[in-house]
């Protein structure tokens, strides 16, 4: 009986460990994905934080979207102010300047697209001008 025991036990906990296996990968590329979008938001603020200075305008994000390793970053600003290729170009860089640091762990000198295991990570920026 003791023996019976004890195969059923490990057969409970074969069955448990496999089940974890097959759901980890999911739930790492899941973990990725979240704190790249969350690096993303942060350098995207960043940028409109010193645009704002800069220019004296108000640029708001109004949306994040996620879709097969791009990111879509839309924002809305007033008329006047820097630019649009400057807000775009300054909101890209530094999202992937942190999308690149909540990856491996280091800021890098120039923005570009960062690849890892699961995604190639790439930001593109939506700007709509409103009246305020």
């Amino acid at each position: 009986m003791k023996g019976q025991a004890a195969i059923e036990a490990l057969l409970i906990l074969a069955v448990i460990l496999a089940a974890v296996a097959a759901f980890l990968p999911a739930g790492q590329r899941s973990n990725e994905v979240n704190s790249v979008m969350s690096a993303a938001r942060v350098g995207a603020n960043k940028a409109i934080t010193e645009l704002g200075m800069q220019y004296d305008r108000t640029i708001d994000i109004t949306k994040l979207t996620f879709e097969g390793g791009n990111i879509a970053i839309y924002l809305t600003t007033s008329m006047g102010g820097p630019p649009d290729a400057t807000i775009s170009d300054k909101v890209r860089d530094e999202a992937l300047k942190h999308i690149y640091h909540a990856v491996r762990g280091i800021f890098p000198e120039n923005a570009r697209p960062v690849t890892t295991g699961n995604y190639t990570y790439d930001v593109s920026v939506a700007l709509t001008k409103v009246v305020k």
